[in-house]
């Protein structure tokens, strides 16, 4: 990193969010999470989560040398490492690949075994040659002959020279696994021995002197349900001195069988399941982008080490002038003039007098009646302000047409709360931000801090980027991307227009027949894995039609796209038949039923980013 540089410093130190990115500042910047010391016990684990919250930095803090680079951070050395991980990613389009082709499931479930037990033996090769190199003596020639066996690879003498018939090994089986119908003469080694064998001879060494190794795995999710079932039963049969640390994203352990097939992997009897949503996430990345500001400091950045004075934030009343509640005051006031509390109504604020014209607009009645009652009432008011004082702001936008911004999402807990568990997210809004008030900002004022316009762009884009993304994430991406446009275009809706409508609308429950919320069921779950959505086990129902027991929202990093509130407010109920129909081309007819017909806002009153698939929502083309 440049320190004359200090936008280039920034933008590298928060865009650098991804642990497949190798950062040259692993050790600086990274933030232990508060489920590590779950993670680093001996048994099994899982760790699920979405895309970006972190499971991959977690695994591959496990590895041994990632992990030796943390003690000695810490001041401690070799003799404090209590285990020595590997990490193997299952990549996608390789594991893909061992199905189909005329071969039936058995053997393609030995091939594929074969290839994990031949990628994994090369991870923990290294691993040897590090735990060589640290102690000072080699495996015996006997030990390297036996593990070349299990592989059924010929004989060698010496770790580096197995190092090298591995990676031939994989090459000749991915040409086997491209032309299926050949022979080409490859000895495939029995699913998981050679892991073990490994293991034990390094132990018998003495070069773990009674440490534990971590086979971590990535990208499980990207197995097919045989592999899994493969890779279940290393799991559950897994004994000392190695275990397995497996991240998947959520919904992503779809098989729980062994190869036994009657013999499941058990919760908590065979392994640990590690929420990531569930172990202190805000803590945790406000540590992260801290630790950042922090090593930006030293490089000679000038900006705040604390987040929140980095993030400028809007109070309720400072976003209500901002978005125009100036002007609705002074009509209020003008029609009060002749009211007897008309001095007390003046020297209420802006955002005040703006909420009464607020209630007024959402439950009728005259602006006189509603003042005499708020003098009357005025313990009442003070909740109702705090209860519905934030959706007030979303009716604020009504009529600014051409205006840029209509709601603000800025300070640190927003973006928090937009981030929703996903640490990627969250340092992806503030790289965009600080790219966004660098571009703003030509004279750099010092210390530099992020403006909450700066933010709310940035919110915007994140969120944009995001739904232009779906199509090539997920299987059903498409469809998914449908259905996040249509709901949140009924959202935005429900957000501007208060008039006989539960404010603060961000999530639903499915109702209507079997088999129509099953079928919509099924592409939320996807939707979630894939961070389109989230989901909460319902409270309470709302009728008796509703027979599942989850709520879903759109996933908070929309919020700003949708122009709709971040919270989790309140929900509604959506007949899974009138979503269907978004899929099948007939989006404005669900719109306009989930809104019960009610008018909405002209092309040209939509936010920009909203009015780009004006296409879409008046006709159903494609997106």
């Amino acid at each position: 990193m440049n320190a004359h540089n200090p936008a280039g410093v920034l933008r590298q130190l928060f865009g650098d969010n991804r642990a497949e990115w190798p950062s040259a500042n692993f050790k600086e910047l990274f933030v232990k999470p508060a489920y590590l010391g779950k993670l680093e016990v001996m048994r099994p684990c899982f760790l699920v989560g979405g895309r970006g919250t972190g499971k991959t930095t977690a695994l591959q803090s496990l590895r041994y040398d990632s992990m030796l680079e943390r003690l000695e951070g810490s001041g401690q050395s070799f003799e404090d490492q209590e285990y020595f991980g590997v990490l193997v990613r299952m990549n996608k389009n390789r594991v893909r690949a061992f199905s189909g082709s005329g071969i039936d499931d058995a053997n393609w479930a030995k091939l594929f075994a074969h290839y994990f037990n031949l990628s994994a033996c090369g991870e923990m090769v290294n691993l040897a040659l590090w735990l060589e190199a640290r102690q000072g003596q080699s495996l015996q020639q006997s030990n390297v002959e036996a593990i070349a066996l299990e592989l059924g690879l010929e004989c060698c003498d010496t770790l580096e020279q197995l190092k090298v018939m591995i990676k031939k090994a994989i090459s000749h089986l991915q040409l086997q696994v491209n032309n299926p119908m050949k022979d080409l003469g490859i000895t495939l080694s029995m699913a998981e021995s050679p892991l073990r064998t490994f293991a034990e001879v390094i132990q018998s060494q003495n070069l773990l002197n009674g440490r534990i190794i971590f086979c971590c795995i990535d990208e499980y999710e990207n197995l097919l349900d045989y592999q899994q079932a493969i890779i279940n039963t290393y799991i559950k049969h897994a004994e000392p001195p190695l275990s397995y640390k497996v991240g998947v994203r959520k919904n992503g352990l779809r098989n729980r069988q062994t190869l036994d097939g009657h013999d499941l992997l058990r919760v908590p009897d065979d392994c640990l399941e590690i929420e990531i949503a569930d172990e202190g996430f805000e803590l945790f990345a406000e540590a992260v982008a801290e630790a950042r500001l922090s090593y930006a400091q030293e490089l000679g950045v000038q900006v705040p080490a604390d987040l929140r004075a980095f993030l400028q934030e809007l109070t309720l009343a400072d976003e209500a002038v901002v978005l125009g509640a100036d002007r609705v005051a002074t009509a209020v006031l003008d029609e009060l003039k002749d009211n007897e509390h008309y001095s007390y109504f003046s020297q209420r604020s802006p955002a005040e007098l703006s909420f009464l014209r607020y209630w007024q607009q959402s439950e009728g009645g005259s602006l006189e009646e509603l003042a005499n009652d708020w003098i009357h009432n005025q313990v009442e008011w003070k909740t109702r302000l705090g209860n519905h004082g934030y959706a007030s702001l979303f009716w604020l936008s009504k009529g600014r047409k051409g205006a840029r911004i209509r709601k603000y999402y800025c300070g640190e807990r927003t973006l928090l709360s937009l981030a929703a568990g996903n640490i990627r997210y969250f340092l992806e809004l503030i790289d965009t931000a600080i790219g966004y008030e660098l571009d703003e900002d030509a004279v750099r004022q010092r210390p530099l801090t992020i403006s909450a316009k700066s933010q709310t762009l940035a919110a915007r884009e994140v969120g944009k980027r995001r739904l232009n993304q779906l199509e090539g994430l997920a299987d059903q991406g498409v469809q998914l991307k449908r259905l996040v446009l249509a709901i949140g275009k009924v959202f935005f809706e429900l957000a501007r227009e208060p008039s006989g409508k539960t404010p603060e609308v961000t999530s639903f429950v499915l109702s209507g027949s079997l088999s129509d919320i099953a079928k919509i069921h099924r592409l939320l779950e996807e939707g979630i894995g894939h961070l389109a959505f989230e989901s909460d086990p319902r409270t309470k129902s709302t009728s008796s039609a509703e027979l599942r027991d989850d709520e879903y929202r759109l996933h908070r990093i929309f919020s700003a796209f949708f122009e709709i509130s971040h919270r989790k407010k309140r929900r509604m109920s959506i007949d899974a038949s009138t979503l269907i129909k978004v899929l099948e081309d007939q989006p404005a007819k669900a719109i306009s039923a989930l809104l019960d017909e009610r008018p909405q806002a002209a092309e040209d009153d939509l936010p920009e980013q909203l009015a780009l698939f004006s296409a879409f929502y008046d006709g159903g083309q494609k997106i």
